[in-house]
């Protein structure tokens, strides 16, 4: 499993005048920075721009390239390929030139080279010394910008859409936090402050509810505040001193004047723009200095292709709107929560931001892939629900202290496709929202709905979702567990197909909900089919929880398998007993005339490593002997499935015996198990 830490690095600043020490320390990394790649230069134009070398009066060759984006955008033909040297862009970029099928316009960095495409403020960056000044009156350790911002709350109408994240943020737009960051080297994000009284406090536990806690406010960590009366970004980079967090706690500088930072202001200004091109094509590049809007913002465009690109923030990191064939690969996107952050810090008192959001003008989204790609560290994940044919797969999706994959609720004909992936540490990886009472129809397509397979669902660890009201040294609120699949509203949920997955938690699920929570929540006017799963907790068997279920409910399962690593093998009697005997098990007959539970197993999977011990390695594959070999039932051939066996009984799980475990992510390079 990828783990985040916090331990300081050291990098060398030159500051200049000797008047402060050159030595400068800031978080390690969370995950793995972009590196260059060597491929070839295209065969067809090529076009060049250079952001410290070049003159927008050149004519864009290698030797006298261009040399900003908004010029060099704009003289692209269709087969151009743009090449951007190595470095920083400081731009916000719109995209108005299309290619063709045959020709179509690429944009990449210089081969061996890495281009940054950046919404912000660059001083931050190269002269951080020049950009900040001790703040009197302030907390310990708080700075102030040199300079005003004043435009920054210009307040542009978001055009997010996002669900639970205060939008309009009525009675609260002074509180929208205007100056988001990260640090330069690392890129580990800096807390966007809402109020004040947070970025001042020394208090780090939760003692009141969200509106609460004014007065004594509560530090997030190092972050920003922009205080619109006098246009100043103030910044406080202190430690921290909350008993638990462990290698999680920032220890760093303090001083921002010794270290450069990524800092952008403003609400609603996307970073990229694509609106109303086609046959396009991104490659080898990356993005950051997004504030409250899209890092890369695609409306009305066709045929878009985004290669090994990597996006740092995002308020989202991919708004797609009324778009078709958009193809994303091998591409990493890294949200806003840093290792101290939780659900807590981002939704009440920061940035509760999504990383894709999908909107819903017309004509709605269609054939949607994101495939191999990294979705990491952040609030909420994606916003799926309008869409026909999203394809999902051997993606990453880990540490999101909220929602993961947000599916919507049962609409007519949306469809999606999930397999693959490995998701892990998601308080809710499958879940729903209702805008609308009357939005779900009674009917729907066939052929629609979420279909999820050969996932790895890895649920041990928990999240942050909130510091705790008094002090744990143990740190176990770093580690909180959520519910497999969950609504905000009561929606009616999707139409859902759920076969041939893995999934792992630690704790009981709520209410110890049958086939953790697939067979006992959100049944209503809808259908579901749960096959073929493998279903293991460390702390007791699965059980069978049933509450406020009739058996009326248009639920079809079988030959799932559960399993509890600890009470397991000293489980006596039938657990499902009890269930067999009562109405609603006859009652269930009618929707899937075996019965529910009757084709399942409580049995040892028999994987090759998996123990209650959350921190060693895993190996998910079937052993000889296993009761998963042989055990599934047999399904549709309109139920996609690449690893489908054609012979005997399926194996059980997301991987059949025999096959290698796939990578997931960037270039294949996240084991599936996580180790």
């Amino acid at each position: 499993m990828l783990r985040t830490f916090a331990l300081c690095g050291m990098l060398v600043i030159l500051l200049g005048s000797g008047q402060m020490p050159a030595q400068a320390s800031e978080p390690q990394p969370q995950r793995p920075l972009p590196e260059p790649r060597q491929v070839p230069l295209a065969m067809g134009p090529k076009k060049f721009v250079d952001a410290k070398n070049g003159n927008d009066s050149a004519d864009g060759s290698e030797a006298t390239p261009w040399k900003s984006l908004r010029h060099a955008t704009r003289q692209l033909r269709p087969g151009d390929t743009l090449y951007l040297r190595g470095g920083v862009y400081y731009e916000r970029v719109s995209l108005t030139r299309s290619g063709t099928a045959e020709a179509p316009i690429t944009i990449a960095s210089y081969p061996g080279e890495l281009a940054t495409i950046d919404g912000g403020l660059h001083e931050f960056v190269d002269d951080p010394a020049g950009s900040w000044q001790p703040f009197a009156g302030g907390a310990a350790d708080e700075y102030v910008s040199t300079r005003s911002y004043l435009d920054a709350d210009e307040r542009i109408a978001p055009d997010q859409f996002l669900p639970a994240s205060h939008e309009p943020m009525w009675g609260k737009e002074d509180e929208r936090p205007l100056a988001l960051g990260h640090f330069a080297k690392s890129l580990v994000p800096l807390h966007g402050y809402r109020i004040v009284e947070d970025l001042r406090s020394t208090n780090e536990l939760w003692l009141g509810n969200k509106n609460e806690m004014r007065d004594t406010g509560i530090y997030g960590g190092p972050g920003l505040w922009f205080n619109r009366e006098t246009g100043r970004i103030h910044i406080r980079l202190a430690h921290h001193r909350l008993a638990g967090l462990g290698d999680r706690a920032y220890r760093g500088e303090t001083d921002p004047r010794r270290v450069p930072l990524v800092v952008s202001v403003g609400f609603g200004r996307d970073v990229l723009r694509a609106t109303g091109v086609s046959h396009v094509n991104l490659r080898d590049l990356v993005f950051r200095g997004a504030t409250g809007s899209a890092m890369i913002h695609i409306y009305g465009s066709q045929q878009l292709a985004l290669d090994h690109v990597t996006i740092y923030g995002g308020f989202p990191a991919f708004l797609i709107n009324a778009s078709q064939d958009i193809r994303v690969t091998h591409s990493a996107v890294r949200g806003l929560a840093a290792p101290w952050t939780s659900r807590a810090h981002m939704k009440y008192r920061g940035s509760a931001s999504y990383q894709v959001v999908l909107r819903n003008n017309q004509p709605i989204n269609e054939n949607i892939e994101f495939a191999h790609c990294e979705f990491t560290d952040d609030h909420d994940f994606g916003f799926f629900r309008f869409v026909k044919n999203l394809q999902f797969h051997h993606n990453l999706v880990d540490n999101f202290n909220d929602d993961g994959l947000e599916c919507g609720p049962k609409l007519r004909a949306h469809s999606m496709y999930l397999w693959q992936n490995r998701i892990g540490r998601v308080l809710i990886p499958l879940s729903q929202h209702e805008f609308e009472k009357d939005e779900s129809p009674v009917d729907h397509d066939p052929q629609s709905g979420v279909f999820a397979f050969r996932n790895v669902i890895d649920l041990r660890g928990g999240t942050y979702k909130s510091p705790p009201g008094e002090a744990d040294p143990s740190g176990a609120f770093l580690h909180q567990e959520g519910h497999l699949m969950g609504d905000h509203g009561s929606p009616v949920w999707p139409v859902l197909r759920f076969y041939h997955n893995t999934v792992l938690r630690e704790t009981p699920t709520f209410r110890d909900a049958y086939l953790f929570g697939l067979g006992a929540g959100g049944l209503r006017h809808n259908e579901r089919d749960v096959f073929n799963n493998i279903f293991v907790q460390t702390d007791r068997v699965p059980g069978v929880g049933f509450i406020g279920v009739t058996g009326s409910e248009r639920l079809r399962e079988g030959g799932n398998l559960l399993w509890g690593l600890q009470q397991g093998p000293n489980l006596s009697g039938d657990p499902y007993a009890k269930f067999r005997a009562s109405k609603v098990f006859e009652q269930s007959r009618g929707q899937y005339p075996a019965g529910w539970t009757s084709q399942d197993l409580i049995a040892d999977p028999k994987f090759a490593r998996l123990t209650a011990d959350r921190t060693q390695p895993v190996d998910l594959q079937l052993q000889t002997g296993s009761p998963a070999i042989g055990a599934g039932q047999k399904l549709p051939e309109a139920w996609p499935d690449p690893l489908r066996q054609t012979s005997g009984g399926p194996d059980l799980g997301a991987v059949p015996r025999g096959v290698n475990p796939w990578g997931v992510g960037i270039d294949g390079r996240v084991p599936l198990f996580g180790n």
